[in-house]
């Protein structure tokens, strides 16, 4: 079975817990991370609590009506990769893992599960040729394309989780625009540079 043996090695290092808190209507992250994923958990917190806050209205405008939808705790499990090769995965009632379950059931409160690969998400480019016209920047464009690729993979699977009704094929549509608005916004303010193909 793929992941077998890494799922063991994990299971006999242990996984490390970090609570990250945004504003106010945002759910807070409870993110379990094993020892090694220390940098992408730190990644994560930036893109939660800096870089979306950041952010203009236009850009955050496609997400605002998620932050009511969801409960007060998200747990966000992270792993280098999943066997199945995907970016992430919304957990739904009942297919939560035991710490979420033991969360719920000891908050007396509903307790969202999602995972995220953050290795499988610092290789994902979903606009190849705008990032080519972005340039390398001598090597800028790297951190802060990771940080907007974990934010939309997040909001991505968080979405699902908000509104199970909608369909994959509207909920990645909101994801690659998010994706697209926030690259053209971040690459401007941070690095004076374009975005995108003209």
């Amino acid at each position: 079975m793929p992941g077998l043996l890494a799922r063991w090695r994990e299971r006999l290092r242990g996984r490390k817990q970090r609570l990250i808190r945004a504003g106010e209507q945002m759910p807070l992250l409870l993110v379990s991370y094993p020892a090694e994923a220390e940098a992408a958990v730190g990644e994560l917190e930036a893109a939660y609590t800096r870089s979306w806050p950041a952010m203009g209205e236009a850009t955050r405008s496609l997400y605002l009506s998620l932050w009511p939808a969801l409960p007060a705790l998200v747990v966000v499990v992270l792993r280098a990769r999943n066997p199945c090769g995907c970016l992430g995965h919304h957990h739904p009632p009942g297919a939560e893992s035991r710490m979420a379950r033991r969360l719920a059931s000891e908050l007396g409160h509903p307790v969202a599960e999602i995972d995220l690969a953050y290795d499988s998400i610092r290789s994902w480019c979903p606009e190849p040729l705008s990032s080519l016209a972005a340039g390398d920047m001598t090597g800028e464009l790297e951190p802060l394309r990771y940080r907007v690729a974990l934010l939309a993979v997040l909001l991505h699977e968080m979405e699902h989780l908000a509104f199970p009704e909608r369909s994959e094929q509207e909920i990645r549509h909101h994801s690659r625009e998010f994706y697209r608005k926030a690259m053209t916004e971040l690459v401007a303010r941070e690095l004076g540079a374009d975005y995108g193909i003209a």
